[in-house]
């Protein structure tokens, strides 16, 4: 399929004629599901989670007033939904006497973070993960007293983070901030399921350990031809812990890692007139 060409001539993307499994929905999903086209693929967008807000809501009510108040030191924001949520509760700038500062796991949490008012202040500069989040933390906090940080996480959400900012000596609380849910298994989910069972489906993308989980009890067996692709090594760990092997995992954890692993992937396989083998 690599060979074959576009037009003028050009050779084809190399996603051309793949149909792509989108594990997101809504905004997120199609924006998602746009890069997959820019690349030539064809997306088939079926959300796998939903996100939910906490069962109960006062501890992050709680934790936001006390940024709002200038109390807390750092807000440590690890998803796009956990900006959202704190923008939801109601946070604010922090008063800038209080010389509070905000860190983001990433590019989009990071956007989200700034759609919702908030200046961000440190972004890990390439592993967008809760390891990476933790290094820059350290880093930037170094030398220095020990810090308040307010951790607005998904209610499954692993203790790295906080674990590794409480060993530099500092004091992270966690909140749950949602609950990450299995999105409805609808009419349109089980189609889906139907075309993953039947090998229509030439790629799947994991973007979460939470996706992973969803995978499996969704999808497992996954047909041979599907690609299965992990956006970080914990995403694959995920995968792994449910019986399935990620047959690439993304370098950079965003979309257009997920999608550059993807390329990579599909690239090094041999091809049968135009099709991945």
């Amino acid at each position: 399929m690599s060979g074959a060409l576009g037009g003028a001539g050009s050779p084809a993307p190399v996603l051309a004629g793949l149909r792509i499994l989108v594990p997101r929905g809504e905004a997120r999903g199609e924006r998602f599901a746009a890069q997959v086209r820019s690349r030539g693929g064809e997306p088939v967008i079926a959300p796998l989670t939903e996100t939910a807000p906490p069962s109960d809501p006062a501890p992050l009510r709680q934790a936001i007033a006390r940024w709002n108040r200038g109390e807390t030191n750092w807000l440590v924001v690890t998803s796009a939904e956990g900006a959202r949520a704190v923008a939801d509760a109601g946070i604010r700038p922090a008063p800038a006497a209080a010389g509070a500062r905000v860190a983001a796991v990433g590019p989009a949490t990071a956007e989200a973070l700034a759609a919702a008012g908030l200046r961000v202040d440190l972004v890990p500069e390439r592993d967008y993960s809760a390891t990476g989040l933790a290094a820059a933390l350290r880093t930037e906090l170094a030398g220095g007293p020990a810090a308040s940080l307010l951790l607005p996480l998904s209610e499954i959400a692993g203790d790295e983070l906080a674990s590794a900012l409480t060993a530099a000596g500092h004091r992270p609380e966690r909140v749950t901030a949602y609950r990450t849910v299995p999105a409805p298994r609808d009419a349109a989910a089980q189609a889906v399921e139907a075309e993953v069972a039947a090998g229509g489906i030439d790629a799947i993308l994991v973007s979460s350990g939470s996706g992973a989980r969803e995978v499996a009890r969704r999808f497992a067996p996954v047909p041979r031809g599907t690609a299965v692709v992990a956006i970080g090594p914990p995403t694959a760990r995920a995968l792994a812990e449910c019986g399935l092997r990620a047959d690439a995992v993304a370098e950079t954890h965003t979309v257009e890692g997920l999608l550059d692993a993807l390329e990579a992937l599909i690239a090094s396989r041999p091809t049968t007139e135009g099709t991945p083998a």
